[in-house]
């Protein structure tokens, strides 16, 4: 397949069609028509109620249907229709030589996924997946603090939403934190268990799974959309330090040990006193550093879409490939292979 992929000349803007206005999608367009170097050249739904709304509300062209002639005016798409339909729709625009963001997970299956990664490096585009938490201020004002992580423990709790409801709580909301933590850790995954129930819908709605890595690094996740508060933390264990990260709260919190601390040196009596004296923050300062990380206040979506724009601009490869995407998705699938298993044990649920 010969296709030549459309990049804007130095000067251009780059000419972008969100597909899918649904709750994520418009946020999509909103954030486009506030950002320098892209033209939104519309809105496209299957309901073209919502493709007006959406394009009214924006001031931007809406359409119900991809026609050759608007294919041809763009250099890139955003992606963000039922996961079901990723694979298909993502894969019309790349044989036009259109460069794409898909919303995760990239695809619902690893067969498709392995494919779309193909596809999209014979035509030579650029595929960049929606994984959000990579841009969202709070991982990033710990990543010069993480070296070499030992334990990490990620939790993502969700009120139910009616929506995703087709898609498992794995490859809906615990996949991103897969995708964080095979990011940080960066070495082949060899153990994993998993655990999970339906509850609401006709798909896992609460999950949790152990991933055990060949460097020795464990990492806990759980998620679940059966709640009434949304929680979403981060705890990272290194050698040295500690990272304790709150999306929601959108803050940060490190804990190293303090310069000459030595374990054998511990006076386990003393601080067993000292914490029944003062609690156990005096005790935590005698030992450890605390400092609180800086978090800027941008938002994530922004920092994702800029960072797409850049990638197909430049044709440089982005934070977040098709790679990246379908090693998230193949982890997801064992752990839900995992479910079943446990399911199968136990009669079903």
């Amino acid at each position: 397949m010969a296709i030549l992929a459309r990049r804007p000349a130095d000067n251009e803007p780059v000419r972008i069609l969100v597909v899918g206005v649904g709750h994520l999608g418009k946020n999509h367009a909103r954030v486009y028509t506030e950002l320098d170097g892209v033209v939104l050249e519309g809105v496209l739904d299957s309901s073209p109620d919502q493709a007006r709304e959406i394009g009214e509300k924006l001031g931007v062209p809406y359409f119900s249907e991809l026609t050759p002639e608007l294919l041809s005016r763009i250099h890139a798409a955003s992606i963000v229709t039922p996961t079901p339909t990723h694979a298909e729709v993502a894969s019309r625009f790349i044989e036009a030589g259109v460069s794409v963001l898909v919303e995760k997970p990239m695809t619902a299956t690893t067969e498709e996924g392995e494919a779309l990664c193909g596809l999209a490096e014979e035509a030579g585009v650029t595929l960049q997946v929606g994984h959000i938490e990579r841009f969202n201020p709070v991982v990033l004002s710990a990543h010069p603090f993480i070296r070499d992580p030992v334990y990490i423990e990620c939790d993502r709790i969700h009120p139910f939403s009616f929506r995703s409801v087709e898609t498992s709580v794995v490859l809906d909301l615990m996949i991103h934190d897969i995708d964080i933590a095979l990011n940080l850790v960066d070495s082949p995954v060899v153990g994993l268990d998993a655990v999970g129930t339906k509850v609401l819908s006709e798909t896992e709605d609460l999950a949790s799974a152990r991933l055990t890595f060949e460097n020795g690094c464990t990492v806990m996740v759980k998620a679940s959309r059966v709640a009434i508060q949304k929680s979403r933390k981060m705890r990272i264990f290194s050698r040295d330090s500690y990272l304790s990260l709150d999306y929601i709260a959108k803050t940060g919190m490190r804990m190293g040990f303090k310069e000459g601390f030595d374990r054998k040196n511990i006076d386990i009596k003393e601080m067993a006193k000292m914490e029944a004296d003062q609690g156990s923050y005096p005790l935590f300062t005698k030992y450890f550093s605390i400092e609180q990380l800086h978090v800027a206040s941008d938002e994530p979506l922004k920092n994702e879409l800029k960072s797409f724009l850049h990638a197909v601009k430049t044709g440089r490869e982005p934070v977040v490939t098709g790679l990246h995407g379908l090693q998230a998705i193949e982890i997801a699938t064992r752990i839900q292979s995992k479910i079943k298993e446990q399911q199968g044990k136990l009669g079903g649920f």
